[in-house]
């Protein structure tokens, strides 16, 4: 097989790819020919050295692929040769032609779904799902505030509180992508003409119910002011480079939450959950109840390059790996 491998961080001599021997999968485990893995913003932050955390180097990066089951643990038997199936590989590894993953992390592809349409949904959509279903307990009729609506994980979560009836504002710097949108939030605002705080006054005097933050900085502190008595306050990430510090008198006195959602972090330590998460998006993506967001392709060989560039302005174009 061929894979990259990370040996030092935010180097251009730091990442290479190599050639080693092929997987083979233990009782438990399934080898699985990639065709697409996704390359996610936090993938961009590891190889530079630059997340929260550092793993252990040499390691091959990727997390989400997708490709056909070559072979299989003698004691798997809900997947067999030739099926064509995504994997989530918590432990980093699918930067590769051929990785080995554990069975409970791999599912069977629905027809329709595409390879690089799969790869470039799980992670946002999965990450979105958790914070509003899991982390939020989002009810149907429930009003949801998503700052950052215009990037990966803020556009999903705008799609996931649609598809579960809940009344959503949008907080974008691109209100015009959603104008253009076969799925529309209820109330758009765009961050770069208006004062939220002043407009979720105007709109919702009475608070909502969730507010969806990935973004953090400046516009986290007037999110949670809009919250509702019993409001949750959903950390996902700081896309604004800005880690905030939020007052916590504004969640005492009307009995609110601030709630962190890692979905990385919950899959690694749950993972006979991991195959659900990543059916619910799948099927939602094959229904039609969310949008493949476009992906530009690159080679393994292009990947170093490609990792050490800027990253892309728009969180909705992915870049997805195509190894053979």
């Amino acid at each position: 097989m061929r894979h990259l491998v990370c040996r030092s961080f935010g180097t251009s001599d730091g990442l290479i790819v190599q050639a080693s021997p092929d997987p083979e999968p233990g009782p438990g485990e399934v080898q699985v020919r990639i065709h697409a893995s996704n390359i996610a913003f936090v993938d961009r932050l590891l190889v530079r050295g630059s997340y929260q955390f550092r793993p252990h180097v040499p390691f091959t990066p990727g997390v989400v692929g997708a490709g056909v089951v070559v072979a299989t643990g003698s004691d798997v038997k809900h997947l067999q040769p030739g099926n064509r199936v995504a994997v989530l590989k918590a432990d980093f590894g699918v930067w590769s032609t051929d990785v080995v993953v554990s069975a409970d992390a791999v599912v069977q592809m629905p027809s329709g779904v595409s390879d690089v349409a799969a790869v470039s949904s799980i992670e946002a959509y999965g990450t979105a799902s958790y914070a509003l279903e899991e982390r939020g307990r989002v009810r149907a009729g429930d009003t949801v505030l998503v700052l950052g609506a215009s990037g990966a994980v803020g556009h999903a979560a705008v799609e996931v509180a649609l598809h579960l009836d809940a009344r959503v504002i949008a907080v974008t710097s691109d209100p015009d992508l959603w104008a253009g949108s076969k799925i529309k939030p209820h109330f758009i605002l765009d961050r770069r003409t208006t004062h939220l705080r002043e407009a979720m006054r105007e709109l919702f005097p009475d608070g909502v119910d969730i507010v969806v933050d990935p973004v953090g900085g400046p516009m986290s502190e007037a999110a949670l002011r809009s919250l509702n008595f019993g409001g949750r306050h959903l950390i996902v990430g700081f896309a604004s480079g800005t880690i905030p510090k939020l007052p916590v008198n504004y969640v005492l006195l009307r009995n609110r939450t601030v709630v962190g959602v890692e979905w990385a972090s919950w899959i690694r330590a749950n993972p006979k959950h991991v195959a659900r998460s990543m059916e619910i998006v799948l099927t939602r993506l094959a229904r039609g109840a969310f949008s493949a967001p476009d992906a530009d392709t690159v080679t393994l060989d292009q990947l170093p390059d490609v990792l050490l560039a800027s990253v892309p302005t728009s969180g909705l174009r992915r870049t997805v790996v195509l190894p053979h």
